[in-house]
């Protein structure tokens, strides 16, 4: 008996101990995310933004993209993502925005709550990106909101 509570908290520890690296480097990239929107956008400029969203991909460049999270922000004229690895940027002019809504997965992936899902095209052919984000209708609603300002005729 006495092994078996050793393996148990040798296990406990080590599953700690992940969790504490994990916090941290999350903690980190966090940071360093709140640094490249800060250099991207005036603060005037941003509408909405989250700092730790789950991206989910974009439908015309297949299954063989990475999955993984990044900076979300909406502006007045586009919807932007920063993805944390590797590193590269997604800008959505909001003109070219043909529907947002929700789905339960993007591109055979789930997480079994509502995504935020973009529809799009501006010029390639029809397109859609997904991300978990902490509000989805929120998201919803304050996209809507930019892009009818965006195709709204100037009086």
């Amino acid at each position: 008996m006495p092994g078996y509570v050793g393996i148990v908290l040798w296990v406990m520890g080590l599953s700690a101990g992940l969790l504490v690296v994990f916090h941290l480097v999350g903690r980190g990239f966090r940071a360093r995310l709140g640094r490249i929107v800060a250099e991207r956008f005036e603060p005037g400029q941003i509408l909405r933004k989250e700092m730790w969203v789950q991206y989910f991909g974009h439908k015309r460049k297949g299954l063989a993209q990475l999955r993984g999270n990044g900076a979300l922000v909406l502006t007045d004229s586009r919807l932007w993502f920063y993805q944390a690895l590797p590193g590269t940027e997604t800008a959505i002019p909001l003109g070219s925005v043909l529907r947002v809504s929700t789905s339960m997965s993007h591109m055979t992936k789930t997480i079994f709550r509502p995504l935020l899902l973009v529809e799009f095209d501006y010029g390639e052919g029809p397109d859609s990106v997904a991300w978990a984000v902490s509000d989805t209708e929120g998201w919803i609603r304050d996209v809507e909101t930019a892009r009818g300002r965006v195709a709204a005729p100037e009086p």
